[in-house]
């Protein structure tokens, strides 16, 4: 037996049947096993696509060489209604969604037998995987052995039962070929045989049904969308989230220089979007102020952090960091955020790729443990360096390094002891596996308050290994003196 477990992080599955149209407010439940393998393929080829062809495709070949059973929750049905501008007209949308509170998705293959290396590896992917049918519906995807029983089954060997309904459910066929379509030059004949086939080539090729998939008549439980009050839709796996992360795609990415203004524009789309939903309302989280507009200086407010990971001149990711956590508004928000409006250059597309707690993503460079950290990203100081004194006796106070010490001293406390600073003084080093200078990057925000001058590349010992993300000085909430890992040779 082999088992795939979904839950929808906030409490709904958003998905529209094959051949449905949104607005007719049908949802598709159970999910469809050909949207699964579909989304495990876009989640292997999106984000892990080291995982090479022949070790992945067997895997899905056994998922999809049986129809598999489901153990459906109790849900309801509900919708949401919004107008969406197409030209000069605003087109009406109906958002149906199947509402299942804090309960999983059984997806469960009663002679399917994956080894362990097999099985490690669709756990690997389907970590990845954050969202399962429309982009709303994220959720969490995981793998058991363990035998589970089921309330919907497919209707091949037996006849309809008395407290069942019956419902088509899209399945692969176990014949269903998989092609890379994102080469071009593998495409054989026939590609549209292919599980990756966008749904716009389907489209396009006016397919009634995807080729490779077959309808197979369900029995789902009867009334199975009727209400239950005492079910609540509460999703606690939303509770302490402190980091949201996204990839940022597309053919043109803004350079590495342009980190400030990346983090910048990212504050700006979050305070937008959360105003837009809370009527005018800000978010303390993601503008860093109280009610009064005074700064927050705690620091547990939203850190914007575009990274750059591939060691390009390009930015690559963006990452968004609140220590205090997101409540349930801002989450809402930065799940739904996928492009950055930048004025007078192309906008920034975003692709979500995961959501949780610091220690869940401690692979990613700024969030590792490490004892040495140079910077990433230049540093510039919040105050000017003052000099006192005349003649011989004139004397640096507040220095640049007296500013990193006592910022680290305030900020983390007793847990990040520092054994040296050091500082580049001529700006003419490049940042950390890049020709790019400290001077090079822009390093002022549009509103708001003004550093100094000077940019400084900076490394950082401490006496023991400590954990990141480390950002210091002005603009640090925006991608401004952030710090990477150097490699320790011993």
């Amino acid at each position: 037996m082999f088992v795939i477990t979904i839950c929808f992080l906030s409490g709904a599955y958003h998905a529209t049947p094959w051949g449905k149209h949104v607005n007719e407010g049908v949802p598709e439940w159970p999910p469809s096993a050909w949207r699964l393998v579909r989304a495990i393929v876009a989640a292997w080829k999106n984000i892990t696509p080291e995982l090479p062809d022949r070790v992945v495709w067997p895997i899905l070949q056994k998922l999809m060489s049986e129809l598999p059973h489901y153990n459906l929750p109790d849900a309801s049905v509900s919708h949401t209604r919004h107008y969406m501008p197409t030209g000069k007209k605003k087109t009406l949308i109906i958002d149906t969604f199947v509402a299942t509170g804090n309960k999983p998705v059984d997806i469960i293959w009663n002679n399917v037998n994956l080894d362990r290396n097999e099985i490690k590896v669709i756990d690997t992917i389907l970590k990845n995987l954050h969202y399962f049918g429309r982009s709303e519906s994220w959720c969490t995807a995981s793998t058991s052995t363990a035998a589970r029983g089921y309330n919907c089954s497919p209707l091949i060997d037996h006849d309809l039962p008395a407290d069942a309904d019956p419902v088509q459910v899209l399945v692969p066929r176990p014949d269903a070929k998989f092609v890379d379509t994102r080469n071009p030059g593998s495409k054989p004949d026939g590609a549209l045989d292919s599980v990756s086939v966008t749904t716009k080539e389907l489209q396009d090729g006016n397919y009634a049904d995807p080729p490779g998939g077959t309808w197979v008549q369900y029995a789902r439980p009867q009334n199975c969308f009727e209400e239950k009050p005492e079910h609540s839709t509460r999703a606690p796996h939303l509770d302490s989230i402190t980091l949201v992360r996204y990839a940022v795609v597309g053919t043109v990415r803004p350079l590495i220089k342009d980190t400030l203004r990346v983090g910048d524009l990212a504050r700006t789309a979050c305070m937008s979007r959360y105003g837009r939903t809370k009527h005018g309302q800000a978010s303390y989280t993601f503008s860093g102020k109280d009610a009064r507009g005074k700064p927050l200086t705690n620091h547990r407010h939203a850190f914007y952090l575009p990274t750059y990971e591939s060691q390009r001149r390009e930015i690559d990711h963006l990452t968004v960091i609140a220590p205090g956590g997101f409540g349930r508004d801002e989450l809402s928000v930065l799940l739904s955020l996928d492009r950055l409006y930048a004025r007078n250059s192309p906008d920034i597309d975003l692709v979500f790729q995961g959501c949780g707690r610091l220690d869940s993503f401690s692979k990613i460079p700024i969030l590792k443990e490490a004892r040495s950290w140079i910077s990433a990203t230049p540093m510039v100081l919040s105050r000017h360096t003052k000099y006192r004194g005349v003649g011989s006796g004139r004397h640096v106070v507040d220095g640049s390094e007296d500013q990193i010490r006592s910022e680290i001293k305030n900020r983390y406390g007793g847990t990040h002891e520092l054994k040296s600073v050091t500082i580049d003084g001529d700006g003419q080093a490049g940042m950390h596996g890049t020709s790019v200078k400290p001077f090079d990057f822009f390093r002022w925000r549009r509103h708001g308050s003004v550093g100094s001058d000077m940019a400084y590349k900076v490394r950082l010992e401490f006496e023991r290994p400590v954990r990141g993300p480390i950002t210091l000085g002005y603009s640090s909430h925006y991608g401004l003196g952030m710090f990477v890992p150097m490699e320790e040779t011993g």
